[in-house]
């Protein structure tokens, strides 16, 4: 099995790498497509015509042939800590147990979205507008799927050749927990449970599976699959299947989401980072603890043209922590401004948290980057102070740097006009109506690529990288997307998220008292697991309570990216510290997490400033008119 595995990789790799560099290269074309419509309808009222379905059917191309290539390369999210703590016997029976299941679903969802492309070319099923047949893209929708099914395979004989290799009792173990999974299943179909029973015992059933290391875009397929066939029939399961990962892919709303990511990578690949850094270096870093304040603007800096946590932590990591090492900054200090700082990503706009975020919810993306504008400087300031009170408290954690004179400091602002120009423009556009999000996102990513060839600083090679990043990264997050409106038609069906809001919406506390259970759990599941996928899965749950309690979904959506970013540094699994861990190499991880504990205090009191003032996130959307 293990030289099968290997065999079926090696065909698969240089295949998948050559299908998701055609997939990232249509990026591009959906960019340039998206600028140059907004342009002739700006100018000169002559859009182009099909642009829409054109951007839906491109960004099916991208997701599905970049999904094996995301496999391969690892880039799809489980929750791995748990089962890594278990012994290697017990790791092989349950890495074999979930594999299975996933290839079972991927193969599922392949066999369901042929049978349906080969429906609607029957009956010549097309576009509306440019009248193109959507079985073409059905099928390659399948197509992306089998190879992904190929990939899951080949894990799956990896893991069938551990368990055969751990010995006869981790092959016993393994054939009774598949027993009792199919047995289980089979009780349950009989019982014909109700829709509130079949709701807990999905809860129950997906976090166990999450436990487990099951991708967790395939665990709440699972969900939502098995919960949907046996609230209605296995023909709706079927149905689900089908038609979710072309149907919630072709959608033009979600085309919003590889251009910010791409704007991300181009902004990194063009050096406007360094920029940024350099000069909030030279205006702070002479005080004391200066450069790591620097550090926290150059973040919130990045992130106002980058929208990614994870990315802005490692780009600012990269140029600040060896000026840090050499003025003998406090490793703790050091690295934890940078991992905090690096959460602002996903809260100062564009942001990839409140895209994700207004995809579930139905929100306004616009009005939620303007609601993120406040509250991210806000942040920001905060993580300043903290930094000033530890150095007062403790001086030698940060020693002064060198001063730089008042002329030099304001020829450094100069430096920093890609960043302001990329801010402005895809911001301001918005907020004037000019442009949607979706159309900034486009703008945005093209004003990148040209300051960064303006600049020299983008290469060929820069920009092939850039482009094959935001693929896998598309790819990803898309295989997330369908797994969570897989398992929202389930629980749509079963009114599961209605009765919970009703439930809680009906406890004798007051709405800020069940506001804060409901961020103590996103806060709890921050610490196993990246907190977005849990927002993906736990909004359709939450949502509807949030309103019935009468918060604003607006300001609910800052609240929740704010915990998301708590979560990215929080123990055991907090990504950003291994990011920095990645990048300080020297440092202990526990001395990061030493260092974030005053970075979370303080977005606690963000929070709290936010939950008494929510006017702060909501006084730039409500201005907006619109």
């Amino acid at each position: 099995m293990e030289k099968l595995a290997q065999y079926l990789e090696r065909i698969l790799y240089p295949v998948s790498r050559i299908l998701n560099g055609v997939g990232s290269g249509v990026i591009l074309g959906m960019v340039v497509l998206m600028t140059v419509n907004v342009i002739l309808r700006y100018l000169f009222e002559r859009p182009i015509k099909g642009t829409v379905e054109l951007e839906e059917f491109m960004l099916v191309i991208v997701v599905f042939l970049g999904l094996s290539y995301a496999a391969l390369e690892k880039r799809h999210v489980r929750i791995d800590f748990i089962v890594a703590r278990f012994p290697k016997s017990a790791q092989a029976v349950i890495n074999s147990i979930t594999a299975l299941l996933s290839a079972g679903l991927c193969l599922i969802m392949v066999w369901r979205c042929a049978i349906w492309a080969q429906n609607n070319w029957a009956h010549d099923s097309t576009s509306t507008l440019l009248q193109v047949p959507l079985s073409i893209f059905i099928y390659m929708t399948a197509l992306g799927g089998a190879l992904l099914f190929l990939v899951l395979l080949a894990e799956c004989l990896h893991s069938l050749s551990e368990l055969a290799n751990s010995g006869k009792k981790s092959l016993i173990l393994f054939a009774f927990l598949l027993l009792a999974l199919l047995g289980s299943g089979w009780v349950l179909w009989l019982q014909e449970p109700s829709s509130n029973v079949l709701a807990i015992i999905a809860f129950v059933v997906l976090l166990v599976m999450l436990a487990f290391r099951m991708y967790i875009s395939f665990a709440m397929m699972l969900v939502g699959f098995l919960g949907m066939s046996f609230l209605a029939d296995i023909n709706a399961g079927y149905h689900i299947m089908a038609t979710v990962p072309y149907t919630i892919t072709a959608d033009y709303h979600l085309v919003v989401v590889p251009f910010f990511i791409l704007m991300g990578h181009l902004c990194a690949a063009a050096g406007i980072s360094r920029d940024i850094y350099n000069t909030a270096y030279k205006w702070v870093g002479h005080f004391r603890g200066g450069l790591s304040m620097g550090t926290v603007v150059g973040c919130a800096g990045f992130a106002a043209v980058s929208g990614d946590s994870m990315g802005t932590a490692a780009v600012m990591g990269a140029a600040a922590l060896p000026e840090m090492k050499r003025y003998n900054y406090n490793d703790s200090l050091a690295t934890g401004c940078v991992a905090a700082g690096g959460t602002l990503g996903i809260l100062i706009p564009p942001s990839m948290g409140f895209i994700i975020y207004a995809i579930i919810t139905d929100t306004s993306i616009s009005k939620l980057f303007m609601a993120g504008i406040l509250p991210g400087i806000l942040l920001t300031l905060l993580f300043m102070l903290v930094i000033y009170i530890q150095i007062r408290l403790k001086a030698t954690m940060a020693p002064r740097g060198p001063k730089v004179a008042l002329k030099e400091k304001i020829l450094s602002l100069k430096d920093t006009w890609a960043m302001i120009l990329i801010f402005m423009l895809v911001i301001g556009g918005i907020y004037r109506g000019v442009f949607t999000p979706t159309e900034a996102g486009a703008i945005g990513a093209t004003g990148a690529l040209l300051i960064g060839l303006v600049k020299r600083q983008l290469s060929w090679q820069k920009l092939i990288k850039a482009l094959l990043d935001t693929g896998r990264t598309v790819a990803m997050l898309f295989l997330l997307f369908i797994g969570a409106y897989v398992l929202g038609y389930f629980l749509a069906a079963s009114e599961a998220p209605h009765q919970i809001s009703d439930f809680i919406g009906n406890l004798p506390l007051p709405p800020h008292a069940l506001l804060a259970a409901i961020l103590m759990i996103y806060l709890l599941l921050g610490c196993v697991m990246n907190l977005l996928p849990a927002i993906i899965v736990t909004l359709p749950i939450f949502f509807p309570t949030i309103l019935d309690l009468g918060f604003d979904p607006i300001w609910f959506g800052v609240i929740v990216v704010i915990i998301a970013e708590m979560g990215l540094i929080t123990p055991p699994v907090g990504m950003n510290v291994f990011v920095i861990k990645g990048v300080a190499q020297d440092v202990n991880i526990g001395k990061i997490y030493l260092g974030i504990v005053p970075f979370l205090l303080a977005m606690m009191v963000s929070v709290v400033i936010l939950a008494f003032f929510p006017k702060i996130a909501l006084f730039l959307p409500n201005a907006m008119g619109h």
